[in-house]
């Protein structure tokens, strides 16, 4: 099964690439002006920098932002022909290549969900949730629908079988009839790093195959429409499983093999092939090395990227902070005003976020080595291997587990009391202590965040040396503040809350006018 899998990998990479080769369509196309997409696409540009997701999510992203907008059109064939002309607007599709027949085919799946919408009569929480699950999944059939992962979808399922085959489970948390599915979407989540919205559809489509064909009077679309509330919590259900980011952990360890895999395949597919029916272990050494190096230095780049766009933001958000809240606050009630705590509140932070995140390094050459070895024996060319997948329950053990958090307690609030002392000799005031305290857990559980990014490359296991197991104890309980602050905190980003819902609709909607301005003017030449 694996062997067959990689095939089926291989000649899908060849199959897209002759369907890439042969993209000249003899159909009508959709064609927008290429003076409103400039603009369009420049805004949309402008928002993403604003939202951390990954570059392959952005257009499932935005046409579940348009859905939300657009859904109350009654009109599908209307909603699907806006649709498609604003993703052409962003340049998340070409102009001039979308056939008009495009608008008909996505019309259609609006008709099947109008049922599923229909269903959510009442104003609850219940139900918004609901609402909000199936914009999940109807924006990911929309993505599958104009965009096919057929390489993706080929690249999980050499994945899972190679995993599948492998994995001894050694645990009571995941039921015996949880394994595969719970392995499936592991596999989804670290390989193809699918999002909570994709895993949905996938997850879905697995109970009901036939729902991706179906038409909106099928039998399936009912039954599915009569057993909503039960195919939603089936799914969910299965989506945060206790054992699911215990299994995501154990999968992403090998993650980085399949992609570097997927890499050699697309890069040149029939060279791939015949080294692997040869067993020339050096050409796929020589091409994976190759592979690696690519995928360090493009995991250099985005971390740059990363840290010094989120340093910008936390550099953006302190500011603003500090003049509406500190500067006033010594103003008006200490009636002093010490500069000192306000530069190093305001340039602290974006400092020590900076100086965790580019600190970051690969073992480059020891980390190579080993993902060679895996990829050796997944292609049956070196020593076999298998994986043992093992997670006990988490049971409180008397008196150990009150000494434990008593110590941890001690080290946060002694770490705290060290800290608040130093700062107090240097003028702080309790407020300008607070948001330090406050900023610093925060950017530590980012920082570390930011670092463990670079587990997507990593196959070996790291050692942890003294100092490492020194700084988990004195800092390891404000990171755990970090990350209680910032899961509990409102998970609206004051910024994209401002674009998508004060920006978006009127500049949407004078662009569209704009446009139909230009095709006026265009008409008229015509004439002329």
């Amino acid at each position: 099964m694996e062997q067959k899998a990689l095939q089926h990998l291989l000649a899908t990479v060849m199959q897209m690439r002759r369907e890439a080769e042969d993209d000249a369509t003899t159909e009508d196309v959709i064609s927008v002006s290429e003076t409103v997409s400039v603009a369009v696409s420049i805004y949309e540009t402008v928002r993403n920098t604003l939202e951390y997701d990954e570059e392959h999510l952005l257009r499932r992203n935005a046409t579940r932002r348009i859905l939300k907008r657009r859904l109350g059109d009654s009109d599908s064939k209307q909603l699907a022909t806006k649709l498609i002309r604003e993703l052409i607007w962003a340049r998340y599709l070409p102009n001039y290549k979308i056939p008009n027949s495009m608008i008909q085919t996505v019309a259609d799946v609006f008709e099947k969900y109008k049922m599923l919408f229909a269903g959510l009569t009442e104003n609850t929480k219940e139900d918004q949730d609901q609402y909000e699950w199936l914009l999940d999944v109807l924006s990911t059939e929309i993505e599958y629908l104009i965009g096919p992962p057929c390489i993706d979808e080929a690249l999980a399922s050499y994945a899972y079988q190679v995993l599948r085959t492998r994995t001894k489970w050694q645990t009571k948390m995941v039921e015996e009839a949880d394994h595969d599915l719970q392995l499936y979407i592991a596999v989804h989540r670290a390989v193809l790093k699918s999002n909570e919205a994709t895993l949905r559809y996938r997850i879905f489509t697995l109970y009901y195959p036939k729902w991706r064909t179906a038409g909106v009077g099928d039998a399936v679309v009912r039954e599915v429409a009569m057993n909503f509330r039960k195919v939603y919590t089936s799914v969910e259900a299965e989506l945060k499983h206790p054992s699911g980011d215990a299994v995501f952990r154990f999968v992403r360890r090998h993650a980085v093999v399949f992609r570097l895999t997927a890499d050699v395949a697309q890069d040149n597919p029939e060279a791939f092939q015949s080294a692997i029916q040869s067993s020339d272990t050096k050409a796929i050494d020589k091409a994976i090395t190759a592979a690696a190096k690519a995928r360090y230095g493009t995991f250099r780049s985005k971390l740059v990227r990363t840290v010094f766009r989120a340093a910008f933001f936390l550099l953006l958000t302190k500011s603003i902070l500090a003049f509406l809240v500190e500067y006033p606050y010594e103003v008006f009630v200490l009636q002093a005003t010490n500069y000192l705590p306000l530069t190093v509140n305001i340039l602290f932070p974006p400092f020590l976020l900076a100086l965790i995140g580019l600190s970051v390094r690969i073992p480059e050459k020891k980390n190579t080595a080993d993902i060679l070895d895996e990829l050796h024996a997944f292609l049956g060319m070196g020593e076999e291997t298998t994986f043992v997948f093992k997670q006990k329950n988490q049971r409180a053990f008397g008196v150990l587990w009150w000494i434990f958090h008593t110590l941890y307690a001690v080290a946060f609030f002694g770490v705290t009391a060290l800290i608040v002392s130093f700062l107090r000799q240097f003028g702080f005031n309790s407020l300008s202590t607070g948001f330090f305290i406050f900023f610093l857990s925060l950017v530590a559980y980012f920082g570390i965040r930011i670092r463990n990014t670079r587990r997507e490359l990593l196959l070996i296991e790291n050692h942890r040396g003294f100092f490492l197991i020194l700084g988990d104890i004195l800092f390891l309980p404000i990171v755990r503040v970090g990350r209680w602050i910032s899961m509990r905190a409102p998970r609206v980003n004051i910024f994209l809350f401002f674009f998508d819902f004060i920006i978006e609709a009127p500049f949407k909607a004078l662009v569209e006018i704009i446009e139909n301005w230009l095709a006026f003017l265009r008409e008229k030449r015509e004439e002329i």
